[in-house]
């Protein structure tokens, strides 16, 4: 998937995503992608802090979309079965996660599905405030499986 798809995906055809405020901030050709969570005063807890449901959405986005950079979204979804979440410092203001899923992972995942009619893979996803310190430390598994026909319209209308 281009990048520019990318970034239709998330911050244009998500409302989650956009409601949220994050943002699709770089698609690397090594399989890396960063996105980011504005500092919002919609997505604060009752203390002022990032709210731990914002930042499991943010991780969890940038780990499927890492994913989805090498896939077909008429051929192929990927969803979230699994996300464990550790957080270990107070998230304050904005909140990056980069990530990275490499060719070969994303084959091994095609492989798999063609073999055994699905496929899953793990990622690890560090979540960092502005000054760079970790937030959050999670691991999410995702799961490969078909577009089903019923949802390949949210996607003929970005891929125009």
């Amino acid at each position: 998937m281009d990048a520019e798809l990318m970034v239709k995906m998330v911050e244009g055809a998500c409302p989650f995503a956009s409601r949220s405020k994050m943002r699709v901030t770089r698609v690397g050709e090594e399989g890396n992608i960063t996105m980011i969570l504005e500092e919002n005063p919609d997505n604060l807890n009752a203390f002022g802090l990032v709210h731990a449901g914002a930042i499991c959405g943010l991780a969890e986005t940038a780990g499927g979309m890492a994913i989805f950079n090498y896939l077909d979204p008429m051929e192929f979804l990927v969803l979230n079965t699994v996300l464990n979440i550790r957080f270990v410092a107070m998230p304050r203001g904005e909140l990056r996660c980069s990530v990275r899923v490499v060719a070969e992972e994303v084959e091994a995942m095609l492989s798999d599905f063609q073999i055994f009619g699905r496929a899953d893979k793990a990622v690890s996803l560090k979540v960092l405030d502005s000054s760079g310190k970790m937030v959050a430390d999670a691991q999410a598994s995702f799961r490969l499986m078909a577009t089903p026909d019923e949802f390949k319209k949210y996607f003929e209308g970005m891929a125009s």
